[in-house]
């Protein structure tokens, strides 16, 4: 929370996200929808996460925090070549996952402390000279979190690809043989 500021208020949490045995994250092309898996370091998994945990934070009425001049990372789908950003290839299992992370972590906590406060702020009729007024009376029962959603686990499948223009790796459909282009650096490949 920043000492300046009352009205604002940061929320941080964390959570895990399965990848295979190899340290790949599975992905959906949005396109083609086709799965494909991009090789995760640990230290890169935060970044490669954040424009979906920011989509479920605008989803629930959180101002996104300003993601500055660095732009979103663009990835070119193995299979169709679409390109979008890395956020929106995030499989529905995965934004289910968030979505369930950040209702139970953030959003059921703020609502159960929310209501607590106006419990029994109506105190019951008052009259005036010919005059009544009506109160409402609000009773607020604690939403129970439910369980704490997992990712995963995730199975290791697919056939492992390394292009050498950039020396990235990639998880493809075993049965997949073309790729037009790398998915990271664009260069035209030709898998042997």
């Amino acid at each position: 929370m920043d000492p300046d500021s009352s009205t604002q208020s940061e929320v941080k949490f964390a959570f895990s996200i399965s990848t295979d045995r190899d340290n790949f994250l599975r992905l959906s092309c949005d396109s083609c929808g086709r799965d494909f898996k991009t090789e995760v370091h640990p230290a890169d998994l935060e970044s490669a996460l954040s424009e979906q945990v920011r989509r479920v934070g605008g989803a629930i009425g959180a101002e996104p925090e300003d993601a500055g001049d660095k732009p979103a990372a663009i990835l070119r789908c193995p299979y169709c070549a679409h390109e979008a950003s890395l956020g929106e290839m995030h499989t529905e299992e995965t934004a289910c996952y968030f979505r369930r992370f950040v209702y139970r972590d953030c959003v059921l906590p703020l609502l159960n402390k929310t209501f607590a406060g106006l419990e029994d702020g109506g105190r019951g009729p008052a009259q005036t000279a010919g005059m009544f007024s009506v109160s409402v009376r609000f009773e607020h029962h604690r939403v129970l979190a439910p369980v704490r959603p997992i990712h995963g686990p995730e199975p290791a499948d697919m056939k492992i690809v390394e292009f050498l223009c950039c020396g990235e790796r990639i998880k493809l459909s075993e049965r997949w043989n073309y790729v037009r282009a790398c998915p990271f650096c664009g260069t035209e490949v030709t898998i042997t």
